[in-house]
């Protein structure tokens, strides 16, 4: 429900300017858990009417999650601002939606605010259980994504092989739920080796090389591939790392920087490795 677009017959924090008072709901923490989702939301304001009707019993916060993809949707409820709850992964897919408000928890008679706009100077209001007092907010997130591996390069990217055997090039699909790097069989095998994809002091060629111009070519797409779980995980890192705060994905020039950055600037680790490698004893020296 967009609170912002209904129309009330009584006062509501939160909508408008019908209530004159500070009001907020602070950023959500979501942990992942084994098998379930952990959240912690704080609704905040500082209407001393509305605190009175909670101390009374007579209202109670609520944050209510909705899933379209599994048709989950359930209403928690606290008597403080602070509301915690967990939901089982099992019952969540895609995008989840949440909706934050305070409501009455029985019939309130009378009902008035101090701080109410002056429209409502003069009106007392009869208010049934349900009845919304204040609005603090939505928020949502995409219960596909694995929030504690976003930084890896394999939340968003992945090295397959091209089992067409006319394929001499590497081709990259932006098409797929992962930017798939689709290299021709031949050197996929060489590729896979243990000797080469499990060799840790290698990841800073790959980076700089295939990740890095596969990463681009997302880039300056990734409007056209929103959709996508793949843009959903770097939009997500856009919006939420600080790193990112001051540099907009939307000016062109930006994006060789914000590729570089996602990936832990691959070239710096590539001259730093490098750089260890012509410094390290050779090996095969008799002393």
């Amino acid at each position: 429900m967009k609170f912002n677009d209904v129309s009330f017959p009584h006062p509501v924090l939160g909508v408008g300017d019908a209530v004159r008072s500070e009001i907020s709901l602070l950023e959500p923490e979501i942990l992942s858990e084994i098998d379930s989702y952990s959240i912690t939301l704080n609704c905040l304001h500082d209407n001393i009417d509305i605190s009175e009707l909670v101390s009374d019993g007579l209202a109670e916060y609520f944050c209510e999650a909705n899933c379209s993809n599994t048709l989950f949707r359930q209403i928690f409820k606290s008597t403080k601002g602070e509301i915690k709850f967990t939901i089982a992964k099992k019952d969540l897919k895609g995008k989840v939606f949440f909706t934050c408000a305070l409501a009455a928890k029985s019939k309130i008679a009378n009902y008035k605010n101090s701080k109410s706009h002056p429209d409502y100077t003069g009106y007392n209001f009869e208010l049934d259980e349900g009845d919304i007092l204040a609005f603090f907010g939505e928020f949502s997130f995409n219960a596909d994504i694995n929030y504690e591996k976003l930084k890896a390069v394999s939340s968003f990217m992945e090295v397959v092989e091209n089992k067409d055997e006319k394929a001499e090039f590497t081709h990259v699909d932006l098409t797929k739920s992962k930017i798939e790097v689709q290299l021709p069989s031949e050197d996929y095998k060489v590729f896979a080796s243990d000797s080469i994809s499990k060799e840790s002091k290698f990841a800073p060629v790959f980076h700089s090389s295939i990740v890095l111009n596969a990463l681009l070519m997302a880039l300056y797409n990734l409007e056209t591939y929103k959709e996508l779980l793949w843009a959903k995980v770097i939009d997500y890192r856009l919006k939420n790392e600080k790193q990112f705060a001051n540099i907009a994905i939307e000016e062109k020039e930006n994006i060789p920087e914000i590729a570089q950055r996602l990936l832990g600037n691959p070239f710096r680790r590539l001259i730093a490795e490098l750089q260890a490698i012509v410094e390290s004893p050779n090996e095969s020296e008799d002393y």
